[in-house]
């Protein structure tokens, strides 16, 4: 086992790993570009008021994000969501309860064809291969991963489980659409859909990472923000860790960055160059808007279709106060929008007012109360929010093999298990267990 083991990348993986490793008297460096910990564990401060920008809510079925926050010391920081949300349909928003199938069943958000084709048919499916259909673990169905959800949906259950169920989840919490989408993995999404509750984080979510940091420094673990790592050159006795200006060298070290970011940092060669080039980056940005006095809406979060005129634009919309973290400020609230896949390329580089431009129309249309009410708005941009679970992404996974890797390099990252905080945290505790092992 190594003793001195450095963690590139703060976010969930990254914080997972030095946590992992920690507990088990190792002496950990964090090392990480932003000054502050947690990736797209962000919360920001606005006019007095505080909004989640990258990460929403954590599902109840994230086991390892959950024991995570716990065994640092802030399960109490979890609270149960409303979990009251809504669909954009006909002109109006249709109330719902998402992972509830009697709200489901009641709901005006979904026409009766789809919700009888869902009842008789799609529930079965998903009952039926139950065995492979794990969201934290999607690459076990890697078999049944020959098409996108797009083909698999419309040839089995017709336009509108795509339009109104499957695309308004994918743009909204994947930043991408159902003609990109594994249709295994989307399976794997809704069977733990059926049945889920929701986690916000009293405070916003980057008191969770904040937490997890304050739990390791006691713990001989160093937190150098602020510093950007060029290069990770692993050796027969060490591997070095490079910076504009400075470096370290450490027994072992868990790259916990991006994808794209470890093809930049680490020497890659052979089948590890080979399987990198099969990922594909997904980049997201995040429209905060504060606005004077509250909003009347009852629910969290709003999805809009792409077949509805706002959803040319409009992916969803969250209100802050409405997910019971304490988040909005006296005589403000926030509304986080996020831009619908189809005009990312268009908006991603553009200047903050041409976004604003692209975005606050279908806002408005959407929340016409807001109208006037917009104290201020600023745009957050995340070049790699996720990778895409394209079809043949999962069989893609599958062959990763960690032994292609150096002894003393581990890699982490949702790119490696699943496109959510509980994906890389999971594999932040892999890579823990490799170097932990050795």
């Amino acid at each position: 086992m190594y003793r001195d083991v450095g963690v590139v990348g703060s976010g969930p993986a990254g914080l997972a790993a030095a946590w992992a490793l920690a507990e088990a008297g190792v002496r950990v460096t964090l090392y990480d570009r932003r000054s502050d910990p947690g990736g797209l564990l962000r919360t920001v401060e606005l006019e007095g008021a505080r909004a989640d920008v990258g990460v929403q809510l954590l599902g109840g079925y994230y086991a390892e994000t959950i024991a995570l926050a716990r065994s640092v010391g802030a399960g109490a920081l979890l609270v149960r969501a409303p979990g009251r949300d809504a669909l954009w349909r006909g002109g109006r928003a249709h109330t719902l309860t998402y992972g509830s199938v009697a709200s489901m069943a009641t709901s005006s958000a979904l026409p009766t064809g789809l919700k009888l084709r869902l009842a008789a048919r799609y529930i079965p499916f998903l009952q039926r291969h139950a065995a492979l259909l794990d969201a934290n673990a999607p690459a076990a169905a890697a078999e049944m991963d020959g098409e996108s959800i797009a083909a698999w949906g419309r040839r089995e259950l017709g336009d509108d489980f795509i339009e109104l169920l499957v695309y308004p989840q994918l743009a909204a919490y994947y930043a991408t659409t159902p003609e990109n989408t594994s249709a295994p993995f989307y399976h794997a999404l809704a069977r733990v859909g059926l049945d889920v509750s929701l986690y916000a984080v009293r405070g916003g979510m980057a008191a969770l990472a904040w937490a997890v940091l304050s739990a390791l420094q006691p713990r001989e673990a160093t937190f150098v923000g602020g510093v950007e790592v060029r290069a990770v050159r692993p050796g027969p006795s060490g591997v070095e860790v490079l910076w504009d200006g400075g470096g370290a060298m450490h027994e072992a070290v868990v790259v916990a960055v991006p994808a794209r970011s470890v093809v930049t940092i680490v020497p890659l060669d052979g089948p590890t160059r080979a399987w990198f080039e099969g990922i594909r980056p997904l980049p997201a940005a995040a429209v905060a808007l504060v606005v004077d006095g509250q909003i009347s809406a009852d629910y969290f979060g709003l999805s809009v279709p792409r077949v509805e005129t706002p959803g040319k634009a409009l992916a969803a919309l969250c209100i802050q106060g409405r997910k019971a973290a304490g988040l909005d400020g006296e005589g403000k609230c926030v509304i986080v929008a996020y831009p619908s896949p189809s005009i990312m390329p268009k908006i991603f580089e553009a200047a903050p007012e041409v976004v604003l431009d692209e975005v606050l129309p279908s806002v408005e249309a959407v929340l016409p109360e807001i109208g006037g009410r917009i104290a201020r708005a600023r745009v957050y941009r995340f070049p790699d929010a996720g990778v895409e679970f394209y079809p043949g992404y999962l069989r893609h996974l599958a062959a990763f093999d960690a032994g292609w890797l150096p002894s003393r390099l581990a890699l982490a990252g949702d790119y490696l298990v699943a496109p959510t905080v509980e994906g890389a945290v999971r594999s932040g505790l892999v890579a823990a267990r490799r170097l932990l092992g050795r």
